[in-house]
């Protein structure tokens, strides 16, 4: 009897501490999740750091993002390589990047203006998903509320970022999951006052996550280059 009674409390300890099973959002968890992306468009400006792996290596980008004029400004480093392609400065807007190749460069104000290449953005590459993805984290207005408590997105756990705490939502499951020339299912880190803290998401076939964490910017980045209004 008495071991039944020890195997029961050695169950209920386990139980109570096991992770929580992901579930519907809640109305709050909702209208947070809604008012996300349009938060950070409404602040304008946020530093950000992010992981982008590649089948190149794991590329780390490091910089500051305009939601409202949709442009991205970055210095870029790849994991184990130090060669003229695999780090450099970007700068990008939905439809096209600019880079500047070479290692230890810093993004300042104003950027290098010459040794500039451009090209699109194309649909497919890890590097260029990942800074769709981050230009995508602002919207001048809030997501739908109703549909996306209707839709898969599920709360998952509480955390902390830092000293912060946190929800874990997984947003909604793409329309089209099985495309891997774009981002997979966002996972979204928010703070109890509906700011994006942190997001990861599936690109690709790629087995790990792009990484894409936030804090406040003191200044936007840069005008665009030239060469974006040609």
């Amino acid at each position: 009897m008495k071991r039944r009674a020890a195997l029961a409390a050695v169950l209920l300890v386990t139980a109570c501490g096991a992770d929580p099973q992901p579930r519907p959002l809640s109305a709050a968890e909702a209208e947070r999740l809604a008012l996300a992306r349009f938060a950070n468009y409404r602040f304008r400006t946020e530093t950000f750091t992010a992981t982008v792996p590649t089948g190149g290596g794991v590329i780390a980008l490091r910089g500051r993002v305009d939601f409202v004029q949709g442009l991205g400004y970055a210095e870029m480093s790849t994991e184990g390589r130090g060669d003229e392609s695999s780090a450099g400065l970007l700068q990008w807007t939905p439809a096209a990047v600019a880079f500047r190749g070479g290692p230890g460069q810093a993004a300042t104000d104003p950027p290098p203006p010459d040794r500039w290449q451009y090209r699109p953005l194309q649909p497919g590459p890890e590097l260029d998903t990942a800074l769709r993805l981050v230009l995508g984290l602002g919207a001048d207005r809030p997501d739908n509320v109703q549909l996306l408590r209707q839709s898969s997105a599920r709360w998952v756990r509480a955390d902390t970022i830092g000293e912060v705490p946190v929800d874990v939502i997984d947003g909604p499951q793409p329309a089209h999951a099985a495309d891997v020339t774009k981002a997979g299912r966002v996972r979204y880190w928010l703070d109890a006052e509906g700011l994006l803290r942190r997001v990861e998401a599936r690109v690709g076939d790629r087995p790990a996550p792009v990484v894409v964490s936030f804090t406040p910017a003191t200044s936007p980045p840069p005008g665009p280059l030239a060469a974006f209004a040609r």
